[in-house]
């Protein structure tokens, strides 16, 4: 990489957050910018595969890369620190050790915090799902809970996408354990809700032969460390309250003036450029886009392309294009009982497709690390089966395509 020296004339891009949306938007920067990357993690994580660590099917090392080489390979530089605030009015972000950096371009894509809508106990017995040690240490904590000869409990907070992966799972992992006892909460009507409801009935199917149990239309009241109190009085048993439910801004968004209130995501223009301020772009989970309701990994990465096309085409003095979000599909995996493609309002099942979301983990790392360094480290499941990449990316994009194989239905 070459040295930033005090008389470097070209702008400023900082970026803050190095995950999908950071890393992508770094990628997509000339060396004609000088950008730094900031993150509180020396790692970035390939979080849509984080739920198979609670089966152990993956190890951290398989879902963290250095961010640090990363980026130098882009010939930007990367700071391990944490942001603690950035001015806008001044174009100055400041890290938590007193570092002050200055901006031309500022890039949020900090992402979101796990939200326990205020739930007593939660923060303090709750396991959180939202980083890969965090799952790496439910599923320590599930095979430690195995290895007793009674009966343990398990409670999944949220029936979304995170808590039925986290389901399928602890029954990939731990299903032939007599004692298994697993509750799945959620507080909407139905698991799911965002999904076609045909995927709740094939999930319920699949668990029939096991303990689980639902419980749905009910919020959590409170955790103790052994209990789970639901809104309708009910107090259930739990060895391992598992917490998948939700995501909030991060402070840091509205301490800087970006937001009216603590809740709110950053209202950003259909350029992503903040409302008020233009030089600052967001992506990734912080942005309010319109149009997207569940903010998947392939938005996040979408999003860090636009932001830094429409750096490269501000500092030029050419017109922002507007972010348009991709139909790409949603691919929810149940262990290796099923997976469910959703496009649209279609959705596609059969276990021929357990293999998609690992092609598509393998494509995904392929576009951050165009060496091919970071592929070379990979352990490829035998998950893939023969769906090489060349494969997989059609099928990742086409129904037709994925109906083509042997054991796939229609569901919807």
């Amino acid at each position: 990489m070459a040295k930033q020296s005090k008389k470097d004339s070209r702008p400023r891009v900082v970026i803050v957050g190095g995950n999908f949306a950071g890393l992508k938007t770094a990628l997509n920067l000339p060396q004609k910018f000088n950008v730094t990357l900031i993150d509180k993690h020396p790692w970035f994580e390939f979080r849509p595969n984080m739920h198979e660590l609670v089966s152990g099917m993956k190890t951290p090392a398989m879902l963290r890369f250095s961010s640090k080489a990363i980026v130098r390979r882009m010939g930007h530089r990367f700071l391990s620190g944490t942001v603690t605030q950035i001015v806008p009015e001044k174009k100055r972000v400041i890290t938590a050790s007193g570092k002050k950096l200055l901006y031309d371009y500022c890039v949020v894509a900090m992402g979101g915090v796990a939200n326990t809508f205020g739930v007593q106990g939660a923060e303090k017995y709750a396991l959180p799902f939202k980083s890969v040690a965090q799952c790496q240490s439910i599923g320590q904590t599930l095979k430690r809970l195995s290895r007793i000869k009674r009966p343990f409990h398990v409670v999944i907070v949220g029936g979304g996408i995170e808590g039925i992966e986290a389901l399928g799972e602890i029954l990939r992992g731990f299903r032939k354990h007599d004692g298994l006892r697993v509750r799945i909460i959620e507080r909407a009507a139905n698991l799911l809700p965002e999904a076609p409801a045909d995927i709740e009935s094939e999930i319920k199917a699949h668990c029939q032969p096991y303990w689980v149990e639902y419980f749905t239309g009910v919020a959590v009241k409170k955790i103790t460390p052994k209990t789970v109190l639901l809104s309708n009085g009910r107090r259930l048993k739990s060895d391992a309250t598992i917490w998948t439910g939700g995501v909030k801004p991060n402070p840091i968004i509205s301490q800087s003036g970006f937001t009216n209130t603590p809740d709110e995501w950053a209202p950003v223009q259909e350029s992503l450029q903040h409302a008020v301020y233009p030089t600052v772009f967001f992506a990734g989970d912080t942005a309010r886009v319109s149009g997207i309701h569940s903010k998947q990994a392939y938005h996040a990465i979408d999003m860090g392309v636009c932001a830094a096309e429409n750096i490269i085409r501000l500092d030029a003095g050419k017109t922002v294009k507007p972010f348009k979000p991709s139909g790409k599909p949603t691919i929810v995996s149940f262990g290796d009982l099923d997976a469910f493609v959703i496009v649209g309002k279609i959705v596609i099942a059969g276990s021929a497709l357990n293999g998609l979301k690992e092609v598509v983990f393998q494509m995904s790392m392929t576009e951050f690390d165009p060496s091919g360094l970071v592929m070379k480290a990979l352990h490829l499941s035998n998950r893939a089966g023969n769906m090489s990449l060349r494969k997989g990316l059609p099928l990742a994009l086409s129904p037709s395509a994925m109906l083509k194989l042997k054991n796939v239905r229609l569901l919807s």
